[in-house]
C-alpha cells in the first residue's frame, strides 16, 4: 500500500499536526504502508527541521500568492499530477490551504481516493477566526473537498459530531492522535531545567508548553495563577512556546496586574532535549484552551507522568474519567481551584501521575493508532468504507 501525505507545513512552529504526520508515517511504515510526504516551505509556513525517520519528503517553496492563499507553491500542481497516480490513497492533513485543494482536485481527476484529517479546524471557535474569509472559502472550495472525499478523519468524538452538525455527509472515522511513549521513559533529571532558571529552585512548577496564541486560553491561566499566588509563594509558572499574534504581551500584562510576573518564566520554544527537561521539571501541566483538536502536547505530558488541568474544550474527557487530571470549564476560578487541589496534595499528584502514564499506554501509542489507520486506508481503497469510531 502506498499513501501520499499532504500537509501545508512541516515547520515545528506549525504545532501538533507536523509531529502527527511524521510519526504517523513512520508507524505505518512498520506495518507495511509506504508513505511519502508533500509539503510547502517559506512564506507563512516556515521551514522544517531535519526529520529523523526515512520517509521521503518533497518540499516546495511558496510563491507570491502565498500571501493570500497559505502554502501556495507554483511547482506543486505539476508534481502532484505526476505522482498521485502512483499512490493508492492521498491523505490530506488540515483545511483551508492550497496543497489540500490541489491534491484533492488532482486525486479526483486521476480516480485516486483521498481522505481529509480535520485537526480541529471545524470547531466553532476556529471558524470564528477570520470568519468571513473562511465562510467564503468553505462555500467556494472547502465544502466540495470534504463532500467528495472518500472519508473524513476526526481525531475526537466531538469533532465527529461537529462534522454531522455542519451537514457534511461524508463517512467519518474517529481515530485519535498517538505518541511514542518510549521517548518519555528516561527523562532528564529535573535539575537540568531548573539550573537554567534558578527562580524555579525549590518551587512547584506549573507548565504550559505549546503555541502561545489566543485560542490556548493563556489569559485564563494567567488570571488563575495570579489569583493563586496571592496566598502562596511555593509555586511558579512556566509558559514555553513560540509567541503568535503578540499573545504573550497580554499574558504578561495580566500577570503583572496581579503582581505575579516575577513568578513566571518564559523560555521560548522548546524542542528535543530541552522540552523533555521542562516536562521532567514540571509538577503539573495545563492547557486551558478555548478550542482544541486533539493536543499532542497533552499526550506528551501524560507520557511524562504529569497530572493535567485542562478545559473541556480540549475534547479529552478520558483525562477526568481516568483520574489523570482535572477537566474544568474555561474560566479562571475552576482552573485555580483545580491547580490548588494538586498543589496542596503530593499524594494526589502521584496518583494522577500513575494514571496518566497508564491512560496513554493503554490507548494512545502509535502502534495502536497505526493499526486503526491501516484499517481505514484498506477500506477506503477497497471502496467499502462506511464509518468507524
Amino acid at each position: 500500500m502506498k499513501v501520499l501525505q499532504v500537509v501545508p507545513s512541516l515547520a515545528p512552529e506549525w504545532g501538533g499536526p507536523v509531529k502527527v504526520v511524521n510519526e504517523l508515517a513512520g508507524a505505518l511504515e512498520v506495518i507495511g504502508v509506504s508513505s511519502e510526504i508533500i509539503s510547502a516551505q517559506g512564506r507563512r509556513v516556515g521551514n522544517p527541521e531535519t526529520v529523523t525517520n526515512d520517509i521521503p519528503i518533497h518540499l516546495f517553496e511558496t510563491g507570491p500568492i502565498a500571501r493570500l492563499w497559505t502554502a501556495h507553491t507554483p511547482g506543486l500542481k505539476k508534481t502532484l499530477a505526476r505522482k498521485i497516480p502512483d499512490f493508492d490513497l492521498v491523505h490530506i492533513q488540515e483545511l483551508w490551504h492550497y496543497p489540500g485543494y490541489i491534491a484533492s482536485k488532482i486525486a479526483r481527476s486521476r480516480n485516486v481516493p483521498y481522505i481529509v484529517t480535520i485537526h480541529g479546524e471545524l470547531n466553532e471557535w476556529n471558524l470564528q477566526q477570520k470568519r468571513l474569509k473562511k465562510q467564503i472559502y468553505m462555500t467556494a472550495i472547502q465544502q466540495g473537498i470534504l463532500q467528495k472525499s472518500a472519508a473524513l478523519h476526526a481525531i475526537t468524538q466531538a469533532e465527529s459530531n461537529r462534522i454531522r452538525q455542519l451537514e457534511i455527509e461524508t463517512p467519518v472515522a474517529m481515530i485519535p492522535n498517538g505518541i511514542h511513549t518510549e521517548e518519555f521513559e528516561n527523562l532528564p533529571d529535573r535539575s537540568q531545567f531548573v539550573s537554567r532558571y534558578p527562580e524555579l529552585e525549590n518551587r512547584l512548577i506549573v507548565l504550559f508548553l505549546g503555541r502561545i496564541q489566543q485560542k490556548k486560553g493563556l489569559d485564563i491561566l494567567a488570571q488563575a495563577f495570579g489569583n493563586l499566588v496571592r496566598t502562596r509563594d511555593d509555586v511558579r509558572l512556566v509558559v514555553a512556546g513560540p509567541d503568535e499574534d503578540n499573545t504573550l504581551t497580554e499574558v504578561k500584562t495580566i500577570l503583572k496586574s496581579h503582581g505575579a510576573l516575577e513568578k513566571a518564566v518564559f523560555p521560548g520554544m522548546l524542542t528535543g532535549e530541552q522540552k523533555l527537561e521542562a516536562l521532567s521539571a514540571a509538577d503539573i501541566f495545563t492547557l486551558t484552551s478555548y478550542s482544541e483538536g486533539f493536543s499532542v502536547a497533552l499526550l506528551e505530558a501524560l507520557s511524562a507522568g504529569l497530572p493535567l488541568v485542562i478545559t473541556d474544550e480540549c475534547n479529552f474527557p478520558e483525562v477526568g474519567d481516568s483520574r489523570a487530571g482535572f477537566v474544568v470549564r474555561p474560566n479562571d476560578s475552576e482552573t485555580a481551584s483545580a491547580l490548588m487541589s494538586l498543589l496542596d496534595s503530593a499524594d494526589l499528584r502521584r496518583e494522577m501521575s500513575e494514571n496518566a502514564r497508564r491512560l496513554v499506554r493503554s490507548n494512545y501509542t502509535w502502534e495502536r493508532i497505526a493499526e486503526k489507520m491501516f484499517t481505514l486506508y484498506e477500506n477506503v481503497i477497497a471502496g467499502n468504507f462506511r464509518a468507524i469510531t
